[in-house]
């Protein structure tokens, strides 16, 4: 089964690279670029220093990156301060808020549902119907779309709530984990698909709670 996963380092622009190159440069550090673009462990290496996490978030004028490379940085971070040191996870999460909160991206993945939709019950009426790649599918976008809740946007889940008694994010934590769990059951996925799923459910507490943190210091 073949399903494109969400990944935010394959949206790095050549700006993203000279940004990194001029950041590197202020703090008293070079690279080679041109080839460690090319190495998959050396560039999780380089967006780890602290010195391009600092240069992201210190900037006194508007970034000239892309929202890949500002999403990954943040999430990747975040992150590993939470105790989950796994870049792909990163990546894969960085990815999710990149399709869901830049108004410019539309998501071409299959499955995906409207960002108005907030209700468990939304997905569970779409997602009973569907069968074979399309169920998997809306499974992960199940599971997607309460992760950007949850981690994101938990205050609005916590006042809707409070005023109408509606399910709080505990519930929709659960659920996204359970979609999770169930794409990643399904057959004929690939097998760092089917590992990176498990992983995103068995993590997910940790992964929200890294959200939430990074929320409330960095974007609102």
């Amino acid at each position: 089964m073949i399903y494109r996963i969400a990944s935010a380092r394959a949206g790095i622009t050549p700006a993203d690279i000279a940004f990194v190159e001029s950041a590197l440069a202020a703090n008293g550090e070079s690279a080679a670029l041109a080839k460690l673009w090319r190495d998959s462990e050396a560039i999780t290496a380089l967006l780890d220093l602290k010195g391009i996490h600092r240069a992201l978030l210190e900037s006194p004028v508007a970034l000239p990156v892309s929202p890949s490379l500002y999403f990954y940085v943040l999430v990747r971070h975040a992150f590993v301060a939470g105790g989950l040191d796994h870049p792909g996870l990163a990546d894969y999460v960085a990815g999710v808020l990149v399709e869901k909160l830049d108004s410019r991206h539309q998501s071409s993945r299959p499955g995906s549902m409207p960002g108005w939709v907030t209700h468990a019950v939304d997905f569970v009426s779409v997602i009973q119907a569907a069968h074979g790649m399309l169920r998997f599918q809306l499974e992960v976008a199940a599971g997607d779309q309460f992760l950007v809740l949850t981690g994101i946007f938990a205050g609005f889940l916590h006042q809707r709530a409070e005023r109408s008694g509606a399910p709080g994010p505990a519930f929709y934590e659960s659920f996204a984990r359970q979609s999770y769990r169930n794409a990643a059951n399904r057959p004929g996925i690939a097998d760092d698909t089917r590992e990176l799923l498990y992983l995103l459910a068995e993590t997910f507490p940790l992964a929200r709670a890294s959200l939430n943190r990074m929320t409330d210091r960095c974007l609102f």
